[in-house]
Order: C-alpha cells, then sequence, then structure tokens
C-alpha cells in the first residue's frame, strides 16, 4: 500500500511537517479495484470521498431509457464522488464505477469532518481541488454549448490525448453527448 500519490498532490499545495502529512494520510484508506467495480449506487448514501492513485473511475448517472450517462471521469490525482450528495449527506443520484483496474484512496465523511477539525490547512487543499473541479465543469458546460460535436470532440481529444487513448470509446461518447456510432463516424472522418 502506498499513499505517496496523495502526500505529494497535498505537498503541491500546502507547506506541511512530516508529522502533519503523516496524520493526514492516517485518514484515507487504501483500494485496489478490478475494472468495472462498482464504488457508489444510485440512491444509496454517498459516505466515501475518493483519490485516484492509478486507474480511472467515471462519474455516471442511468436516464429514464436506461442509458448511462458519463458525467465526469478521474485519472491520476483527481478525485471523484457526486460531491453534492457526499457534503449533504444525502443519497446520490450517481454512480461511480472503475473504468480500468485502479488503486484509490478514500476518506469517509466523518473522518473527512474530523481531518478538517484537526488540521484546518486542509480547507485550502480542498478549496483548491473544489475550485479547480467547479471551473472545469463550467468550462465543459460552455463547449458543449457551444461548439458542434465534431469540435467537441477535436477539442478533447487535442486537450486530453490521454482520455481518448485510455477511455473505451462508448464512454467517451457518453461524456462527450455523442452516440458511439457517431463518434466512430467523426474518427473516420479525420482518417480521410
Amino acid at each position: 500500500m502506498t499513499k505517496s500519490a496523495l502526500a505529494n498532490h497535498i505537498k503541491s499545495v500546502l507547506i506541511l511537517s512530516e508529522e502533519e502529512l503523516s496524520e493526514i494520510l492516517s485518514y484515507f484508506d487504501f483500494h485496489k479495484l478490478t475494472k468495472k467495480e462498482t464504488l457508489l449506487s444510485a440512491g444509496k448514501l454517498c459516505n466515501r470521498l475518493f483519490f485516484v492513485e492509478k486507474g480511472c473511475l467515471q462519474l455516471y448517472f442511468i436516464d429514464d431509457l436506461g442509458n448511462h450517462k458519463t458525467t465526469q471521469f478521474a485519472m491520476e490525482h483527481w478525485w471523484l464522488t457526486d460531491f453534492l450528495a457526499f457534503q449533504n449527506q444525502k443519497p446520490s443520484n450517481f454512480y461511480v464505477e472503475t473504468v480500468e483496474k485502479s488503486k484509490v484512496l478514500s476518506i469517509s465523511f466523518s473522518k473527512h469532518q474530523e481531518l478538517l477539525d484537526k488540521c484546518p490547512k486542509m480547507e485550502k487543499y480542498y478549496r483548491n481541488i473544489y475550485e479547480t473541479a467547479y471551473g472545469a465543469a463550467l468550462m465543459r458546460l460552455k463547449y458543449m454549448n457551444s461548439l458542434s460535436k465534431e469540435e467537441m470532440f477535436f477539442m478533447f481529444r487535442d486537450n486530453f490525448p490521454e482520455f481518448v487513448q485510455r477511455v473505451p470509446q462508448y464512454l467517451l461518447a457518453s461524456f462527450l453527448g455523442l452516440t458511439p456510432e457517431y463518434l466512430s463516424e467523426i474518427k473516420k472522418k479525420q482518417l480521410s
């Protein structure tokens, strides 16, 4: 078990002593997960916040027609959960599932609150994380409302090439609001 990725991520935002860092890391649980493992289900209490050490997670919901709609991915050094349900300690409207074999650290809501009380510096760390995530969500909404489907794919491909290579095409299509068939057509047009 290693928590070095989280330690390095925290140290990129905060100046901490080794003792402080060690205490912070003690609040987290380590999980070695297989592909397509569910970490959170819709309708269940959202009681954990996840940090991806290695691998990839997705956040998705199932619409009225039974279609999976991916709203967010998290790869190495990203955080993921249903943040609103976590904060309010409510049942989630989303699922969190591994896209590939993953190593994840998690913290429960009660431990998270205890950590923030015991180490107020972590408020700054989480504020940084949430502000970045919120800004990214706003940019995604802007792109979805101002770019064509093709432009959206090319922008995403150019800015996040690792995603396009690692994430299965049907999940990428779901995230971009496309059908897998239409995404295939866009890719074929690009090659010709």
